[in-house]
């Protein structure tokens, strides 16, 4: 049984707790955005933890501390360098009543932290978020924002192809409510990727809820290169089989598919020296898929995006994750990575009292 909210005079407070490394040429877009939200700004903080950036980061946040000295932006450091201990490390040290996660690579709109105290209210969920639109900034990364948003893409996310609001199994970027985190602990510090997603499991699992309303809105840029696509959907795919160890069951269709398709083409392609049976099958296996991507990716392509780039954008969604998958499979969680025990720390709960609450 939920414990009763607590209300107070005014807005929640809130923290947007931003983790970073190597962001110069995407953070002060995302901080100037942050400190243009329409909520009222005193009882809004932003927490940014970088994990030791080498590329100017720090400088352009304090470009925009200089821009905006009113403004309650601090800075932590976070050794450890990924995300997971960051996000905690900001939580720990939030004043907020609404803890918002957000992502250096992400430009939220103007009224993206109010539409997520609205959402929390109105709905009583523990973790609020919307849609992300991507735009790309490179040839190829135009076409990446293309097939990210396509089901063929992206499964029944509705985060990214839309729908209408109501409860999901995960949102990106997600407002949570801090007696959350007090509740199920903070983010699995031994998870480099799917950590949000993981987090949503155990909110989900404890009976509370995940809560999407299409009117909160933000746009990412989304991998400008072949290599850097590939590279993060084969560790979106390899820490996955981490995430099942910890809750079996949780593989939904829209991440069995590619894993599936990945071992066919695989066993197939072993095969095939030696069985004609699986020769002619992946041939005629390998027809088909490249003629749906390439007529999905013609058809959707809008002008000044080049189809082709689209419909292998849509192959490196698909194999690198089932490749990741597989690889960790394989390996037993060895390589190329190290998987290693769950860390789930504690978040202590606040003095009654201390603190007002989101309404539910």
């Amino acid at each position: 049984m939920r414990t009763p909210t607590r209300r107070v005079e005014g807005p929640p407070t809130v923290t947007v707790v931003l983790p970073i490394r190597n962001e110069g040429d995407h953070i002060e877009a995302c901080l100037e955005r942050i400190l243009a939200q329409d909520y009222p700004h005193e009882a809004l903080e932003v927490l940014v933890v970088d994990g030791q950036s080498t590329d100017g980061t720090l400088d352009a946040v304090r470009r925009v501390q200089e821009r905006h000295p009113d403004a309650d932006v601090k800075v932590l450091e976070n050794p450890a360098r990924v995300v997971p201990p960051a996000l905690n490390l900001g939580i720990r040290a939030a004043r907020g009543d609404v803890i918002v996660r957000m992502d250096g690579h992400t430009v939220p709109a103007t009224d993206y932290v109010s539409a997520c105290v609205a959402a929390l209210g109105r709905s009583g969920a523990a973790n609020a978020g919307g849609v992300i639109a991507a735009v790309g900034t490179t040839r190829f990364g135009r076409a990446v924002a293309v097939a990210s948003l396509h089901p063929l893409g992206a499964g029944d996310a509705r985060y990214r192809i839309g729908g209408a609001a109501g409860d999901v199994d995960t949102v990106p970027f997600g407002a949570f409510r801090r007696r959350a985190f007090e509740r199920v602990g903070l983010f699995d510090e031994s998870l480099v990727r799917n950590q949000d997603d993981e987090m949503n499991v155990r909110l989900r699992a404890a009976g509370e809820r995940v809560y999407l309303d299409p009117a909160i809105r933000a746009t990412y840029t989304p991998r400008g290169t072949v290599r850097g696509l590939w590279s993060q959907y084969f560790q979106y795919g390899w820490w996955r089989v981490e995430t099942l160890k910890r809750h079996p069951g949780t593989l939904r269709w829209r991440q069995l598919l590619p894993i599936g398709m990945t071992v066919a083409f695989v066993v197939a392609a072993l095969l095939a020296p030696f069985w004609n049976v699986a020769r002619v099958g992946l041939a005629m296996a390998a027809m088909v898929y490249l003629g749906v991507l390439g007529a999905v990716a013609w058809r959707i392509a809008p002008p000044r995006v080049d189809a082709a780039l689209v419909a292998l954008a849509f192959a490196i969604l698909h194999f690198a994750y089932g490749f990741g998958f597989v690889v960790n499979a394989a390996t037993a969680g060895r390589a190329p990575y190290r998987a290693e025990p769950a860390r789930v720390p504690r978040l202590e709960p606040r003095p009654v009292g201390a603190a007002g609450e989101v309404g539910a």
